[in-house]
């Protein structure tokens, strides 16, 4: 896996909302980890892109609607000789556990975050460049000031109700990105081009390239088709040029 660069496009607006929501939640993760004030103001602004994300989009419901299909799916699975039965139990379970916190009618994450005080001001003061600098925000650098245990628990328990969002977002991309078998295509002077079925149904593309390549895919589609166009890699300051070599590359075209 460390010599291959796996890029992916959605093929409709509720993938494309969960691999926005999956992006955040690595960002938050891997500043977490660190423990400089600029991680720290990056996990808060992260979250507050959660928060409006969850805020401006219908993403709940489709999380739901995603939830219930994949369980749809792996009920008409449950007769199947080749399945097995304990992962497929695991899986429902997984799912299941996922729909009862997030389809409550109480649920409505971000709530605790949005409305606490000190992230309302932080808010505010991230609309205005370089304002969260401690002398117009010191309440941020008081905060930033704090032991690393103590931040990190309040983060947590700021973003405690974002974490049912979390979970299913992983889970149903995860279900979605193993549901494929790879298939080894040429894109000819550097273009590939694919009709779906109309019977047939592709939910997310992914495309596997070797890590030194001096190529990258662009990739666009709707729900019955797709084309990549493998573009040169000459500096990110000159114009991006369509190849008119011949790329072989691993493709996967994921539905669960």
């Amino acid at each position: 896996m460390d010599n291959e660069i796996i890029y992916e496009h959605p093929m409709n607006e509720r993938i494309r909302g969960l691999l926005r929501l999956e992006h955040l939640y690595a960002i938050i993760r891997y500043h977490l980890k660190n423990n400089g004030d600029s991680d720290y103001i990056t996990v808060l602004a992260t979250l507050l892109e959660i928060s409006e994300l969850l805020l401006r989009s219908d993403i709940k419901n489709e999380i739901i609607k995603e939830l219930k299909r994949q369980s749809d799916v792996l009920n008409t699975l449950k007769n199947s000789e080749e399945i097995d039965e304990d992962r497929l139990s695991m899986a429902k379970n997984l799912i299941n556990e996922q729909l009862s916190h997030i389809q409550n009618p109480l649920y409505q994450p971000a709530d605790v975050f949005k409305n606490n005080e000190f992230i309302k001001i932080f808010s505010q003061r991230m609309n205005i460049p370089a304002g969260t600098c401690n002398f117009d925000l010191p309440r941020l650098h008081h905060w930033l000031n704090e032991s690393e245990q103590k931040k990190k628990e309040e983060i947590r328990n700021w973003s405690s109700d974002l974490n049912p969002i979390n979970h299913a977002t992983y889970i149903l991309l995860d279900n979605i990105r193993k549901s494929s078998s790879p298939i080894n295509q040429n894109a000819a002077s550097g273009f590939y081009h694919q009709q779906i079925e109309s019977n047939a149904s592709c939910q997310l593309i992914r495309i596997k390239i070797h890590s030194e390549s001096p190529f990258y895919p662009d990739i666009s589609g709707i729900k019955n088709r797709f084309t990549v166009r493998f573009m040169e890699v000459d500096t990110l300051t000159s114009k991006q040029v369509q190849t008119k070599g011949n790329i072989d590359f691993e493709l996967h075209c994921c539905t669960f």
